[in-house]
């Protein structure tokens, strides 16, 4: 039985199992490269037969995920991208971030989160429409300072 055949068993015997559960994301080509030492193209068309039989769908830029391609891309698509900012919001809000030190670059958290920079783009935008963040150009994004009572004086 060729190498991605077996990938692609091991793979379904995880999702048959619970391991996996509907809606999860499925290890990337990467993560399934270092796992199982297997080249990244076998890593490719072990996804691909899952795929191809229903098992799993992909999300370009964001990657596979448990479950039939009937499940509504555009919904699991900003499933991610909002998940995202409401988690980086409440650690915003909880002050896990100083003031004067930017947040996570778009890299470390599309690595954090096992996202594309795209989605972490979609979900820093929406905290910048809050508020709750901003952006230096060239230097970062930080958590916008919180208004301290009396802080505006009437300067007339």
């Amino acid at each position: 039985m060729p190498l991605y055949n077996q990938l692609a068993d091991v793979l379904r015997k995880r999702i048959d199992d619970g391991v996996l559960q509907p809606g999860a994301l499925v290890p990337s080509e990467a993560d399934l490269v270092s796992e199982f030492g297997v080249a990244r193209i076998t890593a490719r068309r072990a996804v691909r037969e899952l795929r191809d039989a229903g098992i799993i769908y992909t999300i370009r830029g964001e990657g596979s995920y448990v479950g039939p391609e009937s499940a509504s891309r555009q919904a699991r698509s900003g499933w991610r991208f909002q998940t995202i900012a409401d988690d980086l919001a409440a650690k915003v809000q909880a002050g896990d971030f100083e003031q004067d030190v930017p947040l996570p670059s778009e890299t470390q958290l599309a690595q954090q989160y096992d996202v594309a920079k795209g989605t972490v783009r979609r979900a820093l935008t929406l905290l910048r429409d809050q508020g709750l963040v901003y952006t230096v150009p060239g230097r970062g994004t930080y958590p916008t300072p919180p208004i301290r009572k009396g802080a505006c004086h009437d300067l007339g």
